[in-house]
């Protein structure tokens, strides 16, 4: 049963953050413009700069003060591909470095957004990012965690697929916070919890296939408009995962995008991969993200920390 912290929090976010085009409250720009806080401040004891690529992909760097070692945490942001890094992702970050270890540091990922910037504009700044982490700065794929959330885990996904039909050496492991992976609209979470999911639902209504038409050719969905949305790369739920590293999901019980991560989850056990997925009942989108407000927030992100702990020893 969801804590009372939860319901009260699931209210505030059907009133003030939902995002159904058939509810008309909040579009994709205003919920961003909401959550968006670009201050360039991490936590104690790590320094954060903005740097550039050779090749012009701009990221944030987070690295401890007190020395550096030959781990990394790759990180690529959620937020619909609409909304840039903010100051959490910041403090986050330097919470998943301690946990992997003594002079680990992170690189965040500052992608072109939507809708100006379409797919692959981000798939291929995603490609080029590993590409400098382990050829121009050196880091063993081996050595590398990555993670991402929502728009995030898509990317993540979406590259390591590329990757691996490369024929390229993917990360030691993978962490992904509700990853949005499912551009077509198969999943039946998107019936089931269409009800009860505050930030992508309508109470109100029943999902019918006009209303899944016009949820996917919404605003939320403009990096992959006009595109071929069958493809893996745009839809890594439709991808198959074999030889992909350990990964870790966490999603929440009451997504639309629940089966955004079972099918994947599903696929990768099918091919002997080891996956974990932390859900909790009734809880919303990147949850975890939420650490310190929601009881169950604060549980899946412990999690993650000892996940990403567990990996990089």
């Amino acid at each position: 049963m969801a804590s009372i912290r939860a319901k009260i929090g699931r209210a505030l976010v059907w009133k003030f953050m939902n995002m159904n085009p058939d509810t008309g409250k909040k579009n994709m720009k205003q919920v961003c413009e909401m959550i968006s806080n670009n201050k360039l401040q991490t936590k104690k004891g790590y320094d954060i700069t903005r740097e550039t690529t050779p090749d012009g992909i701009r990221f944030v760097r987070i690295k401890p003060k007190e020395g550096t070692s030959d781990k990394l945490v790759l990180y690529y942001h959620g937020g619909g591909y609409a909304a840039g890094l903010s100051k959490d992702y910041y403090m986050k970050n330097a919470d998943y470095c301690k946990a992997a270890g003594e002079g680990v540091q992170a690189i965040l990922l500052d992608y072109d957004l939507t809708p100006e910037y379409k797919y692959p504009v981000q798939h291929n700044q995603g490609m080029a990012m590993w590409k400098y982490v382990t050829e121009v700065e050196g880091f063993k794929p081996e050595n590398i965690i990555m993670g991402g959330d929502s728009a995030g885990g898509n990317l993540v996904l979406s590259c390591m697929l590329h990757l691996r039909d490369e024929g390229g050496k993917l990360p030691r492991a993978l962490f992904l916070i509700s990853p949005w992976t499912d551009m077509v609209g198969i999943g039946q979470s998107y019936i089931d919890n269409y009800n009860i999911d505050p930030l992508f639902g309508d109470k109100k209504k029943q999902l019918t296939e006009d209303l899944i038409k016009q949820l996917i050719e919404s605003d939320m969905y403009s990096f992959c408009l006009g595109v071929d949305r069958k493809n893996p790369y745009v839809s890594p739920v439709l991808g198959d995962y074999e030889g992909f590293p350990p990964t870790l999901f966490t999603v929440g019980g009451a997504e639309i995008l629940l089966d955004d991560t079972r099918i994947i989850a599903k696929n990768m056990e099918e091919h002997g991969i080891e996956t974990k997925v932390i859900s909790h009942e009734l809880m919303f989108h990147i949850y975890p993200l939420y650490t310190g407000i929601f009881p169950e927030s604060t549980e899946a992100f412990k999690e993650i920390l000892k996940y990403i702990s567990e990996k990089m020893k």
